[in-house]
């Protein structure tokens, strides 16, 4: 008898439905009070004791199910994006509103649904262990998990188990990037730029020769390095002179080392443009995300358990969509349906996310099954428009089956867990 399969079939609508809910609230991170309340209620009805708000974080939750040891954590989350509103089809048709271009609603859901089917497994099946699934919030801004981890939450638990949706599936051994979230803000003088420019000082000045200064500065950083920013504030009008300016920069490297080194390159270059500018500059760090500590015991793990449970399968809708995405975005119009086996190697990812955070806590894996048609852009409305239709639908319910898998193959083997342990103690850097 397979329990958690007939679980995930059975509850599939409802699973169905709560996605589309949240897909429509397409709350911003920190923000996301009525998602986070859809996967509360989802989970107290599954008989979850629920704890909402967790330390700093009013939309951070936490459901615990059972008692003792193992103790098997399951990660939600649920924010969405500026500015990328879209129903589904295969033209843009958003209205400016966010949206969920990177389908965390299908995440918060599949993680949510994964546990409750494990918790059907432990109570038919006679397992003992404790199952905790994080609701985590503000994992765009890298903030959630990481001031959650700071917080002492994770520490708990023996393994942590997520996932992403993507384009590809993938057993969990990409290592994302470490990341620096920084704000630089400019303070100057202001007077009238033409009757008497002598008296300002223009903190857009000062922010412009920080942007020429972290240009060049990509000539003599390690490979891998990635600078990137935006200015939040620039003045208002051509005829005053800015006494104000804020500029956004993310810094990221595959080690979190080298980010220290070259954030602290950044902060003099701002430094000497303040200089050089009469101005002053104050900074402030949003997030310091740490690179990702793989596991190959656990991705390993992931593998044999997608490989036992059945694949989606696309059927003409389906493959309708992909097509017709496709033509409208140059891609090639079709979904994956290939497994890719685990190479025992960590894997250099280009972007960063804040399950980084928890890796650098406990023994972790991070999976990421097909959602979207081939070559879809992240942060695209394409991603919001398949996260609202039946791609997106089979590959989270395909998640949760794997995720519910792999926890009870953790209960069942305190071999398994030991061995994860200490490749992740191993890691350590």
């Amino acid at each position: 008898m397979n329990w958690i399969a007939d679980y995930i079939e059975g509850h599939g609508e409802e699973f169905w439905q709560r996605a589309l809910k949240i897909h429509g609230y397409a709350e911003l991170a920190g923000e996301e009070r009525q998602s986070a309340a859809e996967l509360c209620a989802m989970l107290e009805q599954a008989g979850f004791a629920v704890e909402q708000g967790l330390g700093s974080q009013p939309t951070a939750f936490r459901a615990v199910y059972g008692s003792g040891g193992p103790v098997i954590g399951f990660l939600c989350e649920y924010d969405a994006l500026p500015k990328l509103n879209q129903t589904e089809g295969t033209c843009y048709n958003g209205d400016g509103r966010s949206g969920h271009g990177c389908g965390h609603n299908l995440l918060g859901v599949g993680a949510a649904a994964a546990a409750m089917a494990l918790r059907e497994e432990m109570e038919k099946g006679g397992l003992s262990g404790t199952l905790v699934v994080y609701g985590c919030p503000a994992e765009e801004t890298l903030f959630g998990k990481t001031k959650m981890a700071e917080e002492g939450y994770f520490k708990e638990l023996d393994v942590a188990l997520a996932w992403h949706p993507e384009d590809h599936y993938c057993c969990g051994e990409v290592c994302h990037k470490a990341m620096d979230s920084i704000r630089f803000r400019f303070h100057g003088r202001s007077a009238h730029a033409s009757v008497c420019p002598e008296l300002g000082r223009s903190a857009l000045d000062g922010a412009e020769m920080m942007s020429v200064g972290a240009n060049y500065l990509r000539e003599h950083v390690p490979d891998g390095v990635r600078i990137h920013y935006s200015y939040l504030s620039a003045g208002e009008k051509p005829n005053v002179v800015p006494d104000f300016a804020e500029v956004w920069y993310f810094v990221r490297s595959n080690r979190r080392r080298i980010v220290d080194q070259v954030t602290e390159r950044l902060i003099q270059v701002a430094r000497g443009a303040a200089m050089m500018s009469g101005t002053e500059v104050e900074w402030k760090f949003l997030a310091r995300g740490n690179s990702t500590r793989i596991n190959t015991t656990l991705a390993e793990l992931a593998y044999g358990c997608m490989r036992r449970v059945p694949l989606p399968q696309w059927e003409e809708p389906e493959l309708q969509l992909a097509a017709g995405l496709g033509e409208s975005l140059g891609l090639p119009g079709t979904i994956c349906g290939e497994l890719t086996p685990p190479e025992g190697r960590e894997l250099a990812g280009s972007g960063s996310t804040d399950f980084s955070a928890v890796s650098q806590t406990v023994p972790s894996v991070e999976i990421n099954t097909v959602c979207f048609t081939r070559g879809t852009p992240g942060h695209h409305w394409a991603v919001t428009a398949q996260s609202c239709s039946p791609i997106g639908r089979k590959g989270m319910l395909y998640a949760a089956g794997v995720l519910a898998e792999m926890g009870k193959a953790l209960l069942e083997d305190p071999g398994l867990l030991s061995r994860a342990r200490e490749e992740y103690l191993a890691r350590a850097e």
